[in-house]
């Protein structure tokens, strides 16, 4: 078993493949974290929100874990109210929409922009 460091609501996970902070992670069956996509989403769930940038395969990366706290996550395009249920996206990002696999994964704390970095609480369904 790989290194782990936790930290309150965070803890450090092996990356699968590269990404920037603050988009939706999946845990993989071999323990590492990636991107959460719709392909992914219909046999795994996401656990969190990266929290710093995973530059290579393999690099010990940082998740903000779902249902401790709140979240940052970034948005697929514009969410008008706070309030508003998110939905594990495609690339990793949150969107307004629920279609085939995607998670709702947290209500909205502020309106966004496509593409900006927003504050969400997390729901465990």
């Amino acid at each position: 078993m790989s290194a782990t460091t936790i930290n309150g609501v965070q803890r450090t996970f092996t990356a699968s493949g590269t990404f920037s902070p603050y988009l939706a992670l999946a845990l993989q069956t071999d323990g590492k974290v990636a991107v959460a996509t719709n392909a992914t989403l219909a046999n795994q769930k996401v656990i969190g929100f990266s929290t710093r940038d995973a530059l290579a395969d393999g690099d010990a990366t940082g998740v903000a874990l779902v249902g401790q706290g709140t979240v940052y996550a970034t948005a697929k395009s514009t969410i008008t109210n706070a309030g508003t249920l998110v939905y594990a996206s495609d690339s990793g990002l949150v969107g307004t929409t629920a279609t085939a696999n995607y998670q709702v994964l947290g209500v909205t704390l502020e309106s966004a922009s496509a593409n900006d970095v927003i504050e969400i609480a997390p729901i465990n369904l």
